[in-house]
């Protein structure tokens, strides 16, 4: 018999397992939080960070050195060509699962470009080996670097060739930032410690990590790799419709569905839901034990917000109204007991500014302004710049 989860029962499963509210934050460590999420997006580099924050008492510098010396953190580009950050063991199955193709796809484009350019004598793909090889070696024996430093200890990096041939507006550009590209979706190489002045930095170093788990376990073939990494997503992220798992995948709704099977995922009515949910064969579906309300205010692009395509349940029409861009992306949100109830930023003198788009409880309330309190005590002197501004989020900038 098919078991019903009602939208009720589905937001606490939410609240539990995203990590949501003030309790359990202080007994959580970074890896707590990274391996309940799977993936953490990271695109806007200040997101992992406030999506770190929101769940744990983790300071900035506890997630630098989860990043940049413990290194227990990888941020690359993996699943739908975006930058994530996760911990080892979703590092393998993203590995196995999107980027040994991903890679491979990027490589014949490159290869194809230079073709094209009149600056490579020989083999192009002879030659990107070559120039691959000198930046592994470069990073090895001589250290971190951004891409322009390379570019000075790799003269092959200096080659350019026309993205966009025969277009009249077209410009011939350097390979590095593409060779980058490829070296790191290989785990090859790895972004590092950027040379901004704090967390919003995008300005990433890149080396060599030769002691990673990830280089040095067995790999897994794609099929092990996506179920693996589902197995993690429905951990996360279960109940959830094909929909859902495509929108988060980018793969097709075959290929979703034959690695549910692979799994074993059991199928689940949603109440209010256009189509059937799956969860983990072993997911009891049971709940915690914690006391309401609870209180969450989460950076945009938060696994949370990001995890579904169907957000009904969650958020409706009138509330999600500004809060997510033209391409789905969420902007800063708020949210109590397992709904988006409205957005939050930061504004230039660094006040954390709110706007709530329902009406709640006086404690609701309380707790919010309280935890605007403590997000702008850890930013500090920090001014978060959001990468992908929503309508709401503008407005509540100015």
């Amino acid at each position: 018999m098919t078991r019903r989860v009602t939208t009720a029962h589905r937001r606490r499963i939410l609240v539990d397992r995203q990590l949501l509210g003030a309790g359990g934050r202080a007994e959580r460590t970074i890896d707590d939080v990274v391996s309940a999420l799977a993936l953490l997006h990271s695109t806007d580099p200040s997101t992992p960070y406030l999506s770190l924050q929101a769940r744990s008492e983790a300071s900035i510098d506890d997630v630098d050195a989860a990043f940049y010396e413990q290194r227990s953190l990888l941020r690359f580009t993996t699943i739908r060509r975006t930058v994530f950050a996760m911990d080892h063991d979703a590092a393998r199955a993203a590995h196995g699962a999107f980027n040994v193709a991903l890679a491979q796809q990027l490589r014949t484009q490159l290869v194809k470009w230079l073709d094209a350019s009149d600056e490579v004598d020989g083999s192009s793909a002879e030659f990107l080996r070559e120039v691959e090889s000198a930046v592994v070696e470069s990073l090895r024996s001589e250290g971190p670097a951004t891409g322009g430093q390379l570019a000075e200890r790799v003269p092959g990096l200096r080659v350019r060739f026309d993205p966009r041939p025969g277009v009249a507006s077209s410009k011939p550009i350097r390979i590095t930032s593409k060779v980058l590209e490829v070296l790191g979706v290989e785990l090859a190489i790895a972004r590092g410690r950027p040379t901004g002045a704090d967390l919003t930095s995008g300005a990433w170093t890149w080396a060599v990590y030769d002691d990673l788990d990830t280089g040095n376990a067995p790999q897994l073939d794609h099929a092990e790799a996506l179920a693996a990494l589902l197995s993690r997503y429905l951990a996360a992220f279960g109940p959830a419709t094909v929909t859902d798992m495509t929108w988060w995948t980018g793969l097709t709704k075959t290929k979703v569905r034959a690695a549910l099977a692979a799994l074993g995922a059991v199928e689940v009515e949603l109440e209010d839901a256009p189509e059937p949910g799956f969860v983990s064969s072993d997911d009891d579906l049971t709940l915690g034990t914690h006391a309401g309300p609870s209180v969450a205010l989460l950076p945009g692009l938060d696994p949370t917000t990001m995890g579904w395509k169907q957000r009904a349940w969650y958020v409706d029409d009138r509330v999600a109204t500004g809060l997510f861009d033209r391409n789905g992306n969420a902007g800063p949100t708020v949210w109590v007991d397992g709904r988006v109830v409205g957005a939050w930023t930061q504004r230039g003198d660094g006040e954390i500014v709110v706007e709530l788009l329902d009406e709640l409880e006086a404690d609701a309330a309380e707790l919010i302004a309280a935890e605007a309190s403590r997000i702008s005590s850890w930013l500090g002197d920090v001014r978060v710049n959001w990468r992908y501004p929503t309508p709401l989020t503008r407005r509540l900038e100015r």
